[in-house]
């Protein structure tokens, strides 16, 4: 192994877990001081961690086992229970938008349409996960609030990866209405099917597991069920990361998830793949492609496009997830205005999932050049990062006032 590599690695790790954890200290979330950490290390400061092919493989690894781990959170049965229709409604109302409008406003800057597309589904899902640490700093786990929230943070991440799946499957096929409805069917069916046979194969090998006094086949099963669904996502044309997920879900009804699967994934995953993704995003973010783009005239002076893309973006984000989640709440009717305020408010930031398809943005060609360029991905990121820290605040002066 090359010895730069590895002390790129000691230092995205050392400095993101200590960037990490003083962000955490201060009411934010880990993954803040983790991007901060990346844009020291990375080219715009120290210049100590390069973009390399070596970890650009670790990166892509660690997207699977996040989405894998997303996955065993998530119980679809349990959620549809008594919040599916508030959760489902209030996804497709603020993600949708959020969709629309992001790629909108792209697509009116001039970009191409596959560009514009992609940024519009990497903001459909909210990171509940900022939303569930304010709530609970509040102590604020019993509300009505915390409940919806927590079931929207997963049919948020199920219409993510369906927008994902079809935007993979899509992006390399004509525009083209019947092929576009025959390629939604395809993802689904897909999703149907590897989740009705593969619980019924995974609970048997599983118990066959289990057989011996050792947890280790499991865990190793576990992996090799990661990557074979990724392997499959991959053959019919939908983004491995949704295949990671969709194994992640078929194993979290499992007996054994939360006692042996989740506990020893989620050891990996945060000790070492999380921080290396997240700190690795950062040493990505390039301001200097923002701020020096090419310009365009507004009124009376010449702004970055760059910069106009992102403060476009920025404010289609936190109005469409608040409008939407505004609206659908109001319509369902079983909130007070505090409630629906909180809960609008709550859904704002983005985070794991921009990133993730920023990631597979930068690294999947069509015709021979990446979907987008370091610019957009820098926009995006920044996106995060800004709201990351303005959600929060706001969510606490709801709360507090």
């Amino acid at each position: 192994m090359d010895a730069g590599l590895i002390v790129a690695l000691l230092a995205m790790l050392l400095l993101g877990k200590i960037l990490g954890d003083a962000v955490h200290r201060l009411g934010f979330a880990p993954l803040i001081g983790q991007m901060i950490a990346g844009i020291v290390l990375g080219p715009m400061v120290l210049n100590i961690v390069r973009q390399t092919s070596d970890m650009q493989m670790l990166t892509d690894i660690a997207i699977l086992f996040m989405m894998f781990l997303m996955g065993l959170s998530v119980d679809l049965e349990k959620v549809m229970g008594e919040n599916v229709y508030k959760a489902t409604l209030v996804t497709l109302c603020g993600g949708s938008l959020a969709f629309a409008s992001t790629s909108v406003i792209t697509a009116l800057l001039g970009f191409p349409l596959n560009q514009a597309l992609l940024v519009g589904v990497s903001f459909i899902s909210t990171s509940t996960a900022i939303g569930f640490m304010v709530l609970t700093g509040f102590g604020d786990r019993h509300s009505k609030v915390f409940k919806t929230i927590m079931a929207v943070g997963v049919t948020d991440d199920i219409y993510a990866i369906l927008g994902l799946s079809l935007y993979t499957s899509f992006v390399f096929a004509t525009v083209d209405i019947k092929l576009a409805f025959a390629l939604f069917l395809g993802v689904l069916g897909f999703i149907i099917f590897v989740l009705s046979f593969g619980r019924r194969i995974t609970e048997e090998l599983i118990a066959f597991s289990r057989s011996t006094a050792d947890d280790q086949p499991i865990i190793a099963f576990s992996l090799i069920l990661m990557f074979f669904v990724a392997y499959l996502g991959l053959t019919v044309n939908i983004a491995s990361v949704s295949g990671a997920f969709l194994a992640g879900t078929i194993l979290a009804r499992s007996p054994l998830s939360y006692k042996v699967i989740s506990p020893r994934i989620e050891s990996v995953s945060e000790g070492l793949f999380i921080p290396i993704f997240f700190v690795y995003t950062g040493v990505r973010i390039n301001a200097f492609d923002v701020l020096h783009s090419q310009g365009i005239d507004l009124v009376l002076l010449s702004v970055p496009i760059g910069v106009v893309l992102f403060l476009g973006v920025l404010m289609a984000v936190m109005a469409s997830k608040y409008v939407g989640t505004f609206a659908a709440t109001t319509f369902i009717g079983d909130y007070t205005t505090k409630e629906v305020h909180k809960m609008a408010l709550t859904m704002m930031p983005m985070g794991e999932y921009t990133l993730v398809i920023g990631q597979i943005g930068l690294t999947t060609l069509f015709h021979g050049a990446p979907v987008i360029d370091t610019k957009i991905y820098s926009v995006l990121a920044l996106v995060v990062l800004t709201i990351s820290v303005l959600a929060p605040i706001m969510l606490r002066k709801a709360y507090e006032g």
